[in-house]
Formats: structure tokens, sequence, C-alpha cells
């Protein structure tokens, strides 16, 4: 399965400015049970701001009242991962890079999506419940083809 197949489309990632406070974005990550928000600036993503980034505000005595635009330097960055890659590729990234989540862009580095963590591990469930069929790029279960 490739990135692109069970990626969230990038129309749909929960999005905020650089200007928004962080208790706005815990607010924004509790609402709608997400792990992170995509920071933008003039519609262009700057930064993903994670649970794990407001629990180390927490830890740090960082006001809410703070600006997610201040903290944003504490996270590692946005890393992006390309929609062709497929789904092992991706685990691999995530493991080399030390990341939960990274932006997912086409060949002309466009952001075309986000994917997790969690989206890996829960590709592999559905993989796993598939047998004995094959589940193809598409999505859809076919069956093993006999030998």
């Amino acid at each position: 399965m490739l990135v692109s197949g069970f990626m969230i489309p990038y129309s749909k990632v929960l999005k905020c400015q650089a200007s928004t406070t962080v208790r706005e974005a815990l607010d924004l990550l509790v609402d709608w049970h997400v792990s992170c928000l995509v920071i933008v600036l003039d519609d262009k993503p700057t930064g993903i701001v994670t649970k794990t980034d407001m629990g180390r505000c927490y830890l740090n005595g960082i006001s809410l009242d703070s600006e997610v635009g201040d903290i944003a330097p504490r996270t590692a960055g946005i890393k992006k991962i390309k929609s062709t890659e497929d789904r092992d590729a991706a685990a691999k990234f995530f493991e080399r890079n030390k990341v939960h989540h990274a932006l997912v862009v086409d060949e002309g580095d466009g952001e075309v999506g986000l994917i997790s963590a969690l989206d890996i591990v829960t590709e592999v469930a559905k993989d796993a419940r598939a047998w004995p069929w094959n589940r193809h790029e598409d999505g859809k279960c076919h069956p093993i083809a006999s030998r």
C-alpha cells in the first residue's frame, strides 16, 4: 500500500496559525481527537505541533497563552515523505527520523496529506485481518493467486 492510499488528505488536516495560543491548539487537539496540528503561514506549512509538544509545555511551565509559533522551534521540525513511498518505507522513515507525524508531498514537493505512526499501524492491522487475501494499492482485498 502506498502512502497516498492511507494518508489524511491535506484538505482535511487540522491546521493553525503560528499566532494560535497553546490553549487554543490544545483545545483543537482534544476536541477533534487528533495528535497533531500543522502550523501554517500564508497557507504554507511551517511546522507540526503535537500532543507531546503540549506535554513539554506543561513540564517546562510555558504559559497556555504563549503562541504555538514560539514553541515550534522546540519540535523536531516538519518532516516530509513522498506520496509514492510504500507503507514499509514510511515506517522506516519514521524510525530513522524519530518522529510520529510527517507531511505527505507529491513529486513537485506540494502538500497532499499527512500520515502518523498510528496510520501505519492501522494499515498493518488491516493487512493482517485480510489474510488469506491480499490488499492491493487500491486498498481493496483480492484473493491470493494459487500457484
